[in-house]
């Protein structure tokens, strides 16, 4: 710091903690640098923020070496990572010391519980490197507890997460059987350092004594994190409990009154794991003198006595100073060009503990003071203008362009847009030209915080079109509804007349009498009915058409009734069967008489049937003595009796003419039809007249 101080750079110096608001903070900046900072004192916000910084705004990187920096500070898997022109986790050709971490995760009650449990598993196994071993443990209902993730090389990390992402989190009974299954596991293993994480509100009951015992003897730490401060139940027994586990086996007690802090503390706890990324010794480095870049004209610097392990990049990255190892060489500096911004990564320290050569070197000054200034933001041209305002919910950005020579525009600049949002997010903004060198595009601003345009333009720049930027900002310090200083009265009032309340004044809280319902309406409320009355009209009116233009078929009611109240038998239907059974019947007497006496007897009988079926009789409608075949049928007397039509008595009568017997045979088969159907409606079950 002293030494950028010297080359004529203001430094300002922050911790994590300072800050607020990542994205304004860093717009302010034309580099930012972490020295030795873990991955566990930054949170999610500026972890993006960071990166967004860089790849959209132009912002310099570069982040230093140190037992707490790159993969041995937890940066794997981070956004910052993604920024940095090496990779954090080495291959598996280099023989490095890995480690085994087991997971006992329990259930805890408060909002949102199984969320942080699933996040900070994950924040864990994102720390690790793809040789460390990882395993999870949780509460398996009925069978007690289990591996819900078997302890295995963490990879890709893709299972192990997809794993946690999937766990269904119980409610233990007790620790002693998840540490004794995870201390099991780990001696299982060649690990060179074996860890197992609890996270639980504390009230199942503690390991035994013995199990931890065996624990501390097999080098296996154990670091127990409790949920306090109405994030669990657990008693100050439990919080006792919690922290004598963790003590007495060499490893850290974490009690948590804010879920936000979980993810950085597995994040910390897991890097106790991970394989021995720091190499130590005594190494002199190797420089590939290059022709440009930000190490233009340096061909040597002095030893250094330690760095992490990393991997060379691939693709644009370079590397400029190497240091030989037994599998090959490592990266202690590398840079390259990302998004729209440039970033450094040396790996050793810049202070005494492996750089004490450097701090005496007579280029000491010059190096850091040329990187630096080649990782700055460039200079915004002067002949671009940005400006940005808001139009209620919506951010408004306009851009005016104009020639170097201050007297024309340009025109159809090819330029790149892109917005920092307040959670470290990023979005492009398409900038169309509204005029002769204006530009205006739109984005929605809903989200309290600070947001970050920024605007890639080509220049002319010593001889080469080079990119350079241009800034501007939208700044919404607090939600919406606090902007309004003073009560709406007018829409209170309304809103009393229309429901008929009334407009309280809290003079004296004690005699408002909020709850008095002294003078105000019985609430009612209406149900709309007309498209029910519709439906009835409809009805009444198929009814009405029906009464009046359908001709009911005589006799179908009364059918139908007698369906509905089961009654089958019909008076019509037994008379016309009684008929036919006498006819039969004296059909079959006739045919017995024909057969018997002398062959002359039966042929004058033959003779005289044939006569008298050439004969018509009909029933005088006055007759007094017709048959009642029906009544015959039944068994009763008939008192009626048949005759001749318009007959006189045997001794007036006169023989009738054949046409004449047939035509009046035709008249008594009409009239019987007819008293038939007469009698079918006068007349109820078993011939019983109807009243």
């Amino acid at each position: 710091m002293r030494a950028l101080r010297e080359g004529g750079l203001s430094v300002d110096v922050r911790t994590p903690s300072e800050v607020v608001d990542p994205a304004t903070m860093l717009n302010g900046y034309d580099a930012v640098v972490l020295a030795n900072v873990p991955r566990w004192d930054v949170d999610v916000a500026l972890d993006r923020s960071l990166r967004a910084g860089v790849h959209d705004m132009g912002i310099g990187f570069m982040m230093l070496g140190g037992p707490n920096s790159f993969g041995a500070g937890g940066w794997m898997e981070s956004e910052v990572e993604k920024a940095l022109p090496v990779k954090l986790d080495p291959p598996a050709s280099r023989q490095l010391v890995r480690g085994a971490l087991a997971l006992v995760v329990h259930a805890c009650e408060f909002d949102k519980a199984n969320y942080w449990a699933q996040s900070v598993t994950i924040a864990a196994i994102q720390a690790l490197s793809r040789l460390d071993l990882v395993g999870i443990i949780t509460f398996a209902g009925m069978g007690g507890n289990g591996w819900h993730f078997p302890l295995q090389e963490a990879g890709d990390k893709g299972a192990a997460i997809a794993a946690a992402k999937s766990m269904v989190v119980g409610d233990m009974q007790d620790f002693e059987s998840s540490v004794a299954l995870a201390y099991q596991g780990l001696t299982k293993t060649n690990a060179g350092q074996k860890h197992i994480i609890i996270v639980s509100d504390g009230d199942p009951a503690p390991p035994t004594p013995q199990t931890l015992a065996n624990c501390k003897a097999a080098k296996v730490t154990i670091t127990t994190v409790m949920l306090a401060g109405g994030l669990g139940h657990g008693s100050q027994n439990d919080y006792q409990n919690m922290k004598f586990t963790a003590t007495s086996t060499g490893g850290r007690f974490h009690e948590v009154k804010n879920p936000k802090q979980l993810p950085q503390i597995f994040t910390k706890e897991a890097t106790v794991v991970t394989r021995s990324l720091i190499s130590e010794g005594d190494y002199q480095p190797q420089v590939f003198t290059a022709l440009s870049g930000p190490l233009k004209g340096v061909s040597a610097v002095p030893k250094v006595q330690g760095y992490v392990v990393t991997v060379a990049r691939e693709g644009r990255a370079q590397t400029s100073i190497m240091v030989s190892a037994k599998e090959g060489n490592d990266p202690l500096y590398a840079w390259w060009n990302y998004g729209v911004g440039r970033s450094v990564a040396f790996t050793s320290d810049a202070t005494n503990r492996w750089g004490s050569a450097w701090t005496s070197w007579s280029e000491y000054r010059a190096f850091w003071e040329q990187t630096i200034r080649w990782l700055m933001r460039p200079p915004s041209p002067s002949n671009i203008a940005l400006r940005t305002r808001l139009e209620g919910e919506t951010a408004v950005v306009e851009m005016e362009a104009i020639g170097e020579d201050n007297a024309s525009f340009i025109n159809f600049l090819k330029s790149e847009a892109t917005v920092l949002m307040p959670d470290g997010d990023s979005k492009s903004l398409d900038l169309q030209q509204i005029g002769p060198g204006r530009y205006r595009a739109e984005f929605p601003a809903g989200q309290t915080g600070g947001y970050l345009v920024n605007v890639a333009v080509p220049v002319q720049r010593d001889g080469a079109m080079v990119m350079s930027s241009v800034q501007a900002a939208v700044n919404i310090p607090y939600p919406k509804e606090f902007r309004t200083v003073r009560d709406n009265g007018a829409l209170l009032r309304k809103v009393a007349e229309m429901t008929g309340g009334r407009v309280l004044t809290m003079v004296d809280p004690k005699t408002v009498g909020a709850f008095d319902r002294t003078g105000l309406p019985v609430p009612a409320s209406t149900k709309r009915v007309w498209d029910l009355m519709t439906y009835l009209a409809a009805a009444m009116l198929l009814l009405d058409v029906a009464v009046r233009r359908l001709a009911i078929e005589r006799g179908l009611l009364r059918r139908i009734g007698e369906r509905i109240f089961g009654r089958t038998e019909r008076v019509g239907d037994g008379t016309v069967a009684a008929w036919k059974a006498a006819r039969q019947k004296a059909e079959g007497k006739t045919e017995a008489r024909g057969d018997a006496g002398t062959p002359a007897e039966r042929k004058a009988r033959s003779d005289a049937a044939k006569a008298a079926a050439g004969m018509r009789f009909e029933a005088p409608e006055d007759a007094a003595g017709s048959v009642d075949v029906a009544a015959e049928s039944r068994g009763e007397r008939s008192e009626r009796g048949l005759r001749p039509a318009n007959s006189t008595p045997a001794a007036e009568q006169a023989p009738p003419a054949e046409d004449e017997g047939m035509s009046r045979l035709l008249k008594a088969k009409r009239r019987a039809r007819t008293d038939t159907d007469a009698d079918e409606g006068s007349t109820g079950p078993g011939g019983a007249p109807r009243g």
